[in-house]
């Protein structure tokens, strides 16, 4: 157990130069997060997020009865997801497989009124070295409500996303339900402003589900009756790479070792 004592001392040593060249003081001290980690287990988790409300962070079986998961209870980090995702064990089985073998730590956080299930996960980064990673979950939810961008465009959530939220309601990084939304809210007006409209679709078609960090995304294309996923390149406004749902995430969620 870390003393306070310990806890103060990592703390300094935590902290980054702003003196110091950035790169060998992002490797020191992920280096420093990950062998904490390693010794230390979770009371380092806590201590390297005590920032970030890790006072209430509840490790694998300490889960309060009121948290969504406390049935998880006595079981192991391996159980406790094969539980979690058995509803969907079937669609995602490289993704299920690779949290059962990189997730070291799995704890939930209390966030006023609401829970999130975090995977921490063991991953290598692209230089080789040791680190982590964690995807988020957020609590079950089977009665999902429309929210208003896909009400004002006529869309109801599709069917494999409520499949997915019935387990977590948004994960990693798919978007929850109060989130995710029609491109349209976003683009009409600017292809108004600019007086340039997509060929051959709709902004109001485009539900964006996981959007990346270059302002590309993720989304399903309503075409009638037919819903497909499609990546929607924001520079050139195209889209492209029709895959169901389920195929995209089990391959794009597996993924976690950096290359």
């Amino acid at each position: 157990m870390l003393d306070e004592q310990l806890k103060s001392q990592y703390r300094e040593q935590l902290k980054r130069d702003p003196e110091k060249e950035f790169g060998p003081e992002f490797v020191r001290t992920t280096d420093l997060e990950r062998s904490l980690i390693d010794e230390h287990g979770f009371d380092a988790i806590r201590l390297i997020f005590e920032d970030l409300n890790s006072a209430n962070y509840f490790p694998l079986g300490e889960f309060p009865p009121e948290c969504p998961w406390a049935h998880l209870g006595g079981i192991n980090v391996e159980s406790a997801v094969e539980t979690v995702f058995a509803p969907l064990a079937g669609e995602l089985p490289d993704l299920i497989k690779a949290l059962k073998e990189k997730c070291i730590h799995l704890f939930a956080e209390r966030k006023e009124e609401t829970w999130t299930l975090h995977y921490f996960l063991d991953i290598v980064l692209y230089d080789g070295r040791r680190y982590y990673h964690i995807y988020s979950g957020g609590e079950p939810n089977p009665a999902l409500e429309t929210n208003a961008s896909l009400a004002k465009y006529q869309w109801d959530v599709p069917d494999d996303l409520r499949r997915l939220y019935a387990v977590h309601d948004g994960f990693g990084p798919i978007l929850s339900s109060s989130n995710v939304s029609v491109l349209a809210e976003m683009m009409d007006p600017i292809c108004k402003e600019q007086n340039a409209f997509p060929k051959g679709y709709s902004f109001a078609d485009l539900l964006e589900f996981l959007p990346d960090e270059a302002g590309n995304a993720q989304c399903f294309y309503r075409q009638g009756d037919r819903m497909t996923t499609v990546d929607w390149d924001h520079e050139v406004r195209e889209i492209s790479g029709e895959q169901d749902f389920f195929d995209y995430l089990n391959e794009r969620l597996s993924q976690l070792d950096e290359e």
